[in-house]
């Protein structure tokens, strides 16, 4: 288990400045273990890589604690920040499908990733900025 977590904070240190590129099997691992090995994280249900036009998208189903949305809503979309920046796929828009009980309709984000990675990874951004700037959210 520590060893797990150890090799988790390894990975999350170099993959934010890594100039490897993942296929999308690689980055599904990363991903499955991100949200499983990390406190803080909410229930990945699901994901789904997809081309909408000319535009990749990543998209993330997570179950989130109604009252913790914010801590859901930031973890998740970090860690599709993180997953563009390594994946050999250009990456342009995040969706996140929030599910919250006891709502029957989930809540859906979506994020401009190269604006997401300003503030989750570069740090050239405030979280304020980013949800004027790069983040819209609306229920289905």
């Amino acid at each position: 288990m520590i060893i797990k977590k150890i090799f988790l904070i390894i990975l999350l240190g170099t993959v934010s400045f890594s100039t490897e590129r993942f296929d999308d099997a690689q980055i599904v691992v990363m991903l499955k273990e991100y949200f499983k090995e990390a406190p803080n994280a909410p229930i990945l249900l699901g994901h789904r890589f997809y081309q909408n036009r000319n535009d990749q998208i990543i998209q993330l189903e997570v179950d989130a604690n109604l009252q913790d949305i914010n801590t859901s809503l930031l973890f998740s979309f970090k860690a599709m920040s993180l997953i563009a920046n390594v994946a050999n796929k250009g990456f342009k828009q995040g969706i996140l499908i929030l599910h919250t009980k006891p709502n029957n309709l989930p809540i859906i984000a979506e994020t401009d990733i190269k604006c997401a990675q300003q503030f989750f990874i570069y740090g050239n951004m405030g979280e304020k900025k980013w949800r004027k700037d790069c983040l819209s959210m609306k229920h289905n």
